[in-house]
């Protein structure tokens, strides 16, 4: 489970599954989640930053549309 007080420090890396050519587990599984979920929400593929100052791992996140 995400942190919350990490959460807002999460980078974006690829918001827009359409553009995305490589297809990868991670971006497969995505596409699964945002075919059931209702419209309006998104998925993001996010970079978690590392505690340690390496690299994250990258990890799915859904957000609910606004308003």
């Amino acid at each position: 489970m995400a942190d919350l007080e990490t959460a807002a420090a999460f980078a974006p890396l690829v918001t827009d599954f359409e553009l995305a050519t490589a297809s990868t587990p991670l971006r497969r599984a995505a596409g699964r989640l945002r075919a059931v979920l209702p419209p309006g929400w998104r998925v993001e593929i996010v970079d978690t930053p590392n505690r340690s100052g390496g690299d994250g791992a990258p990890m799915l996140r859904v957000v609910m549309p606004q308003g």
